[in-house]
């Protein structure tokens, strides 16, 4: 062990010292999923510590009905883009990347930007994702409206983190006792997002020491019964977050109840297309069903992976019936799943499967 992964071992064993009984603790980015696997970050944990991922891959909690909805688009004909790590998402009619109308995008703006260049082409943009990717739709829909494009419109699907890790502090199969806050959302939403949770949090970056550090100072409010929000991601994070984008935000989309795939019903934790952008709702526009629930498939637990309840490996899929080149649940899709990134470095020491 180097002096760096021994340091921090040492360090996490006298906060676990100093809280004298087992914790259970939650990052809830697909970021820090990825990077806690990659660097096998578990086997610096004490005895005791367990860290759970949470919901925090927006792929992963992308709704079926969205994607049922982007395939029928699709097939009547709209040209639909779409970020590749949507292709591969399960819906109940399949996933898009059999679908033939579709334009894989890097940016947002490059729907626009194709809608502008093929007017004779109704264009679709399907989007997924939280605040930043919801602050980057914002700024599509005012161009849209500015220039007057009428040719184009946008299927959302995005996701407000705050109401779901309400849900998740109050959840007793987990028993959480801290959060590890998503730094990349609260670079726009900045740490107010997170105050008043009903358990202490946070906010880090993504570097291994930095999320080694961001759990130790979880742990040292844990042992001293404090409930505050740390940001422990200057660099990138202020109290008040960008609030151009947040301006954006509020005056393109609000947010409402919806659907998170594997969790259910958020109260507030989705967003829609404010009424006076309604003419770029592609729901309203081609009048698509958005309620509704669509079940799981058999046997796939990713709904208990994104609730903590469960490791990946738990699940019966898991590197069976279920891989990432031939993925069952949205959770071995992106490479930031639970799922995919505890299959891709599974084995290493630490690993959580």
């Amino acid at each position: 062990m180097n002096s760096s992964a021994a340091f921090w071992r040492a360090a996490l064993q006298r906060a676990m010292d100093g809280i004298g009984r087992p914790v259970n603790l939650m990052e809830v980015c697909g970021s820090h999923s990825l990077a806690v696997a990659k660097y096998g970050l578990r086997a610096l944990l004490p005895d005791g510590l367990r860290l759970l991922s949470g919901p925090g891959c927006p792929v992963c909690v992308s709704g079926a009905r969205f994607i049922d909805n982007a395939i029928a688009l699709s097939r009547r004909g709209v040209k639909v883009a779409v970020f590749g790590d949507l292709l591969r998402i399960p819906g109940s009619e399949g996933t898009l990347q059999s679908e033939k109308e579709l334009l894989v995008i890097y940016s947002p703006e490059e729907a626009l930007l194709y809608a502008r260049n093929h007017p004779e082409t109704e264009v679709v943009l399907a989007a997924v994702g939280f605040a930043p990717t919801l602050s980057a739709g914002a700024a599509v829909l005012e161009e849209a409206a500015r220039s007057g494009v009428k040719n184009f419109s946008m299927l959302t699907d995005f996701k407000r983190i705050r109401p779901a890790l309400d849900m998740l502090a109050l959840d007793p199969a987990t028993e959480l006792a801290g959060f590890l806050l998503p730094g990349h959302v609260a670079a726009v939403t900045g740490e107010k997002e997170f105050v008043s949770l009903a358990l202490p949090g946070v906010i880090s970056g993504f570097a291994p020491e930095n999320i080694l550090h961001s759990l130790y100072l979880l742990l040292l409010q844990v042992a001293e019964g404090k409930n505050v929000v740390v940001n422990n991601y200057h660099m990138m994070v202020s109290p008040e977050g960008n609030t151009t984008a947040l301006a954006l935000i509020e005056r393109c989309f609000e947010a409402v109840s919806g659907e998170w795939r594997g969790i259910g019903m958020v109260p507030g934790g989705c967003w829609k297309i404010r009424k006076e952008f309604a003419v770029f709702d592609a729901a309203l526009k081609y009048q698509l069903d958005t309620a509704g629930t669509v079940r799981a498939p058999a046997l796939c637990r990713c709904g208990d992976v994104l609730r903590g309840h469960i490791a990946p490996c738990e699940c019966p899929l898991f590197g069976k019936a279920c891989t990432p080149e031939h993925p069952v649940g949205a959770c071995m899709v992106s490479t930031e799943g639970a799922c995919a990134a505890s299959y891709h470095y599974r084995g290493t020491e630490g690993a959580s499967c």
